[in-house]
Parts: structure tokens; C-alpha cells; sequence
């Protein structure tokens, strides 16, 4: 039985990491070497806040506050691997985003709101409906009563109805609407369907780019003065 439990339990995790991190492989054309892999991702890197560790064939990066024109700032960890096997090379990534992940609880959060409105409109439906009847009640004996001839033949003003008092309890008894948090999760909830398909494939593209020497990558390189760090 423990035995059947942990093998669920290292199936399931997978798929819950999935929500925010991002799987993939991308073979060189020509081959490179891990040095030549990675000093061709060096502009990629060598962003304010970020700082990466090279051992062997593996490097990890981290990113703390990145700046908003940082083509891997969706992604602050992650773990790039060149692999070399019958003279052909592959580059291995894994990258995790706290950004996909909050945008995919944040649907959760505002639904969980929506639903403690739902739940306190019902609590408050009783006091609700007994206001109703008592303004009902009150609008019965606040009845405009017509003048009386003779004020009438005076000139007397007609008497006008308390609508700001009806108008106040109606506004009260409308309750508490969840559409504003039904509004928020559906937003939240794109944002992460669209960031969940867009930003692996852009990941995907700038390493692509970066190794193939792209001009754009290697004039960020020799130009580029940045506050990376790493070990030498």
C-alpha cells in the first residue's frame, strides 16, 4: 500500500508542476560544446539581477527583480543542459515561472470570493426580506395624501414623496454582487492560458536565436554592461 502511494505521488507531481514550469529540448545545428552552447547564451544571462553557476555540461540561473525588457524575466529559475551523444548536441532546459503560477491561483482566489458573497447575500437574505416588508409597510402608511380643497384653492405646495429614503433601501438590499470577482477570474484566467502557450514558445525562439548567432544576441553581448554575476 506506501508503495502504491508514493508511485502516485511521483506521477501527480509532474503533472502539478507543469502549471508552472516549462519542459524542452532543442538540437544544435551545427553541434557545439557546452562552452560554446553556453557563452552563446551568455546574453541572455548577463541581465541586472541575475546570477548563474556553469559546472561541466550544466548551468542554473536565478533571477531576483528582473527588468521588464529581460527576455527571460517570466522564467527567474532555471536549469540548461548540453548534452553530447554520437556527434550530434541537444540542449536540455527547465524553467520554472512564479508569474504562470500566480496567475493560475488567482482565478481560484476571486471564484473563493464570489462564492463568500453568494454565501453572505443567503446569510442575509432573512434581514433583507424583512426590510423589504417593513418599507413596504412604511411606504403604505408614508401614502401621499391628496390636499385639502381649501389648501389647494391657497396655493399650497403638493407634498412631495421620501424617494431618497426608498431609493437607499433598495440599494441595500441589492447585496453584494460577485460579478466583479467573476470579472477577475476570467481575466487572470486567460492571462494564464495565453502566457502558458506564448512565453515557452518564446523561450524556445531566443535560444534558438542566441544559438544560432543571431546579430541581435551578439551585438547585446559585446555591448551589454550588466551587473551579472558568476563564478569564474
Amino acid at each position: 500500500m506506501p508503495g502504491n502511494l508514493l508511485e502516485n505521488v511521483q506521477v501527480k507531481l509532474p503533472l502539478i508542476e507543469r502549471i508552472w514550469h516549462v519542459d524542452g529540448s532543442l538540437e544544435l545545428d551545427p553541434p557545439r560544446s557546452a562552452a560554446d552552447a553556453f557563452d552563446r547564451l551568455s546574453p541572455l544571462l548577463e541581465a541586472s539581477g541575475t546570477t548563474f553557476e556553469i559546472d561541466g555540461d550544466t548551468l542554473t540561473y536565478t533571477k531576483e527583480n528582473p527588468a521588464a525588457q529581460d527576455k527571460l524575466a517570466t522564467f527567474t529559475r532555471g536549469t540548461l543542459q548540453l548534452v553530447e551523444q554520437s556527434g550530434r548536441s541537444k540542449l536540455f532546459y527547465k524553467l520554472s515561472s512564479p508569474a504562470l503560477l500566480m496567475c493560475f491561483l488567482a482565478p481560484l482566489l476571486f471564484l473563493g470570493f464570489a462564492q463568500a458573497m453568494i454565501l453572505i447575500n443567503d446569510l442575509e437574505k432573512p434581514a433583507t426580506e424583512a426590510r423589504a416588508d417593513a418599507a413596504e409597510e412604511d411606504e403604505q402608511e408614508d401614502e401621499v395624501k391628496p390636499l385639502h380643497p381649501l389648501d389647494v384653492f391657497l396655493g399650497a405646495p403638493a407634498p412631495e414623496k421620501p424617494e431618497d429614503k426608498k431609493e437607499e433601501e433598495e440599494d441595500e438590499d441589492k447585496g453584494h454582487s460577485p460579478t466583479p470577482a467573476y470579472v477577475f477570474a476570467a481575466l487572470f484566467a486567460a492571462l494564464y492560458v495565453v502566457g502558458r502557450i506564448l512565453e515557452p514558445w518564446l523561450v524556445r525562439r531566443h535560444f534558438s536565436k542566441a544559438l544560432s548567432g543571431n546579430p541581435e544576441f551578439s551585438d547585446a553581448k559585446n555591448t551589454q554592461h550588466t551587473g551579472a554575476q558568476h563564478p569564474s
